[in-house]
């Protein structure tokens, strides 16, 4: 039973640890992204994307050409301000190793709490059943 417990913690940890691996690269990746201005171009051009057609029978038209106006509103509102941003966002970049750290940490103290409590079980005999 024991061995089955440190698998499935080796296993759960080999997923957190993927999951920290994804998010620090997609934290770095849009730190640089927002810092080197490419977030400006890249919003000014998918708010001028045509709205499909299968949309027209839920939302006005009208409507969806508001929310893009708005949205290039605020991008060019915000222009000064991303590049500004992208640099004050490295810091995720070690909050995300932190917080895969307390999650090793409180997965280890778990199983080890566990591993403890399997060692007190006792047992069944084969004629007690």
């Amino acid at each position: 039973m024991k061995i089955a417990l440190w698998s499935v913690v080796g296993l759960l940890g080999a997923i957190w640890t993927g999951g920290a691996l994804v998010a620090a690269a997609l934290t770095r990746w849009g730190a640089d992204l927002i810092a080197s201005g490419g977030v400006t171009e890249l919003g000014r051009s998918a708010a001028q994307w045509p709205a499909p057609p299968w949309l027209a029978p839920w939302v006005d038209t009208a409507s969806i050409q508001a929310v893009q106006q708005a949205f290039l509103w605020s991008i060019d509102a915000l222009g000064h301000v991303l590049p500004w941003m992208g640099s004050a966002l490295g810091w995720l970049l070690p909050f995300v190793w932190v917080l895969w750290g307390l999650g090793v940490v409180a997965l280890l103290v778990l199983a080890g709490f566990t591993h403890l409590l399997l060692g007190r079980v006792r047992p069944l005999q084969a004629g007690a059943a």
